[in-house]
């Protein structure tokens, strides 16, 4: 059997042992997000969310040029179906958490950071369906998943995404609330 990433069509068929990892991975994220966000002076976040020219390359780069970049792998290795798909999720989605804590650890700028995670959890909700809906039909259009016939695009489990995008949104509103 072939499985997409967790929270993929038959992989959220795992109902019992994924529901409480995904229910941990979510509190550990939003813990993660939240300490992050509460560290940021308000005042440094507001000047960073009107740096304009920062914002418009980070957020260029995150919604097109890392996914087209991840459909050309994919597509450059003949990837299978699993690996493509997943490696499509993994270049669409927003930067956040990890990129806070390296920010963090390395006394960079995290005002900057916490601004474009906070910009680009936000516009994923669009972006995010829409790259994986381009690049996974363009890399897979007609091809069947192995898992009874399912299409790719079919497979794809949109509401855990979701989820982990609100987690986010939540915990950056929570820490930017206890920083206030």
């Amino acid at each position: 059997r072939v499985y997409l990433p967790i929270g993929c069509g038959a992989a959220s068929s795992m109902a019992s042992q994924s529901i409480g990892a995904q229910v941990a991975i979510n509190i550990f994220l939003f813990l993660l997000v939240m300490g992050m966000a509460s560290t940021v002076d308000i005042k440094i976040m507001r000047q960073q969310l009107r740096n304009y020219k920062a914002i418009s390359i980070g957020l260029f780069c995150q919604f097109f040029l890392m996914p087209f970049f991840g459909y050309l792998v994919t597509i450059a290795f003949n990837l299978p179906v699993p690996v493509g798909v997943t490696l499509i999720i993994v270049v669409s989605s927003p930067g956040g958490s990890y990129s806070n804590w390296w920010c963090a650890l390395f006394n960079a700028d995290l005002g900057l950071s916490v601004s474009m995670t906070t910009a680009s959890t936000i516009l994923s909700i669009g972006f995010l369906p829409m790259n994986l809906f381009i690049y996974t039909y363009a890399a897979y259009n007609s091809k069947d998943t192995e898992m009874g016939g399912e299409s790719v695009i079919k497979s794809i489990n949109f509401g855990v995404i979701f989820i982990s995008i609100a987690v986010v949104i939540g915990a950056i509103a929570t820490g930017v609330f206890c920083s206030y």
